[in-house]
């Protein structure tokens, strides 16, 4: 019986498999489409792998842009889009650009789950949420705190309310304040409802535990990217956002 004694010997019959296997593959091309055009797609080929060896790192980093697209420029509110609870960091961001006075309003959006209880979440949360901003100093005209339900789908039916209430109160632009990938899809969606209401939307991504210039090195960065990849592509085949979406800001 044969026997591979070592792991070196293993790693080169396996090599040497490998290599018969591409030189046999590489013949019966030749044959098929001519040396020629043979050598013209190994050296493509060749070619494609060295260019993402060197610039893999700026291919990933654009991706990610696309997903988390950011605007500039002052508006009359700033949006924060949160789920079920609203994120310190998020807060800290908006009263910033409420202090900067780069808005006039911050406008809280929490989703409200009729048949699911948040633990530790008081009762009234649009009461606390008002008394916490208070607290760090905002006025009551400055606070408006908007519960959405947890309906799909979700982003589109969160846009469709906030947006209309916000025109009712004469708003023409926000600023949008998102975490991490979802931006792209939250920004297209809100655009898309807000402008037949005429009201501009400027996209503001913020990121927590990763940086978006290298989310690919962050296990939770590239659930995040994958997750939110598909979910664009859904919107983006159910029409929830247009097709310019994939070339526009």
């Amino acid at each position: 019986m044969w026997r591979w004694e070592t792991s070196a010997g293993r790693r080169s019959c396996f090599v040497l498999a490998l290599a018969t296997s591409a030189l046999r593959f590489f013949k019966d091309m030749k044959k098929q489409i001519g040396s020629k055009k043979l050598l013209f797609s190994f050296v493509l080929i060749a070619c494609t792998f060295i260019l993402l060896s060197f610039f893999y790192q700026n291919i990933l980093a654009g991706a990610g842009r696309f997903l988390a697209p950011e605007g500039v420029g002052r508006a009359d509110v700033v949006i924060l889009e949160s789920t079920e609870l609203v994120r310190d960091e998020a807060v800290r961001i908006g009263v910033r650009l409420l202090s900067s006075g780069k808005v006039n309003c911050l406008v809280v959006v929490y989703q409200n789950a009729e048949n699911e209880k948040i633990f530790g979440r008081p009762l009234n949360y649009d009461l606390f949420l008002t008394q916490e901003l208070e607290h760090l100093g905002l006025k009551k005209d400055q606070i408006q705190v908007i519960g959405v339900p947890k309906e799909h789908p979700i982003t589109l039916t969160e846009a469709q309310i906030v947006l209309s209430n916000l025109s009712g109160n004469g708003v023409k632009s926000a600023i949008l304040l998102t975490e991490s990938f979802h931006a792209r899809r939250s920004y297209w969606t809100y655009k898309q409802v807000g402008s037949p209401l005429g009201i501009e939307i400027i996209p503001f991504p913020y990121f927590m535990n990763y940086h978006n210039e290298t989310w690919w090195q962050n296990s939770q960065g590239i659930r995040e990217f994958l997750e939110e990849s598909l979910k664009f592509l859904y919107y983006l085949l159910r029409g929830y956002v247009p097709l310019k979406s994939l070339v526009e800001v």
